[in-house]
């Protein structure tokens, strides 16, 4: 695991940020930004405020990122994503400037703790993987793209025994041709974004539209199913691979991990280096692997197909709960699903595997 950089600066905890904005405790920060759990003293709520690294407000371009990211968040008003409630400046000592984003407090970590948890069980890494598909969605709506997808800027929480990931950092994000019109953050050629993660046509610093970010999410749903990323290595290396070099199969780099073969190919379907073989929106993407896993889970938990039809006699008490479960998985409701679950299993044995990928699911 590495480390974060050193904090480039001092802590601000105990500080006022407009008055308003009371800095508890530092709780992340990295190249150009803290990011602190602060109250909202007027409405009397927790928030998290983002402070600018004084040093990255200072140039123009800069500054633009700044308030591209603001404006996006405040346009974006979706479960699966960092909204923005307020955008402030103000003078410091010695003419520094502060700019601060305050932000939901997403007191759950990022999808890279997740990762570092241990395995995942495939259909949690799928639901996962739906949960950003339909972040990026909403982002991809109002005509913009991420461009710096990894599972750093996916915060996680829980509500009411649901996991949710967040897709945030939307600095790096910039107007699709076409669409809404944003200052831009980058100039022709440059390449921005994680080099873990990014696109075939971004390591190449080509046009990018929105199958870019699908290739990113590839990379991190790849990475949820194997623990390893498809690709590694030196910069230019690492670059020549994502332009270059077929992905490894992921059910041979991972043999224990059960990955079915049709999510498999979903995944590679993603990140196919020509974008017109890619799926062509989030939506198409994240409605393929529900598809796909629904049809794996209602084949059979324990391999043999004839024991579990999707069709259920009114009276297989354990056949029912079992399809109840896979229904409430989908929603991602993952405490009903070990419900249900366990429910199949009482009456069923053949159902146990099925509780145990669901208890995995809502214990994680």
């Amino acid at each position: 695991m590495t480390s974060p950089p050193p904090l480039p600066g001092p802590d601000l905890s105990g500080e006022l940020l407009g008055e308003r904005y009371r800095l508890d405790k530092l709780i992340g920060w990295g190249g150009m930004a803290s990011v602190y759990a602060a109250v909202d003293l007027r409405l009397g709520r927790s928030v998290a405020a983002k402070v600018i690294h004084p040093e990255y407000a200072r140039s123009e371009m800069q500054r633009r990122r700044i308030l591209q990211e603001a404006s996006l968040g405040a346009r974006l008003d979706h479960p699966n994503t960092v909204s923005v409630f307020d955008l402030g400046e103000e003078e410091r000592t010695r003419g520094e400037r502060w700019i601060y984003l305050i932000m939901p407090l997403v007191a759950g970590g990022n999808l890279r703790h997740v990762l570092l948890d241990g395995p995942l069980a495939w259909p949690r890494a799928v639901g996962l993987a739906r949960q950003l598909l339909a972040g990026l969605a909403a982002l991809h709506s109002v005509g913009a793209l991420h461009r710096d997808i990894k599972p750093e800027n996916c915060l996680m929480s829980r509500l009411d025994g649901r996991e949710f990931l967040r897709l945030a950092d939307l600095g790096l994000a910039k107007a699709a041709p076409g669409l809404i019109s944003l200052a831009p953050v980058s100039v022709a050629g440059s390449l921005i974004g994680t080099l873990t993660y990014v696109s075939p046509e971004q390591a190449q610093g080509h046009a990018l539209d929105e199958r870019s970010d699908l290739y990113s999410v590839g990379v991190v749903l790849y990475e949820l199913l194997t623990r390893r990323a498809p690709f590694s290595g030196r910069h230019l290396d690492l670059l020549n691979a994502h332009v270059s070099a077929a992905p490894p199969s992921l059910r041979e780099v991972a043999p224990l991990a059960g990955i079915p073969a049709s999510i498999e190919a979903v995944v590679l379907r993603a990140l196919e280096k020509d974008p017109s073989e890619r799926f062509a929106t989030a939506e198409i993407f994240a409605a393929a692997l529900a598809d796909t896993a629904r049809a794996e889970l209602a084949e059979s938990p324990t391999g043999d197909a004839s024991s579990t039809s999707r069709t259920c006699p009114p009276s297989h008490t354990g056949c029912n709960a079992a399809q109840a479960s896979l229904a409430a998985w989908t929603r991602f409701e993952y405490e009903l699903a070990q419900a249900e679950a366990n429910r199949a299993a009482r009456h069923d044995r053949a159902w146990l595997p099925l509780k145990l990928i669901m208890s995995d699911l809502a214990d994680a």
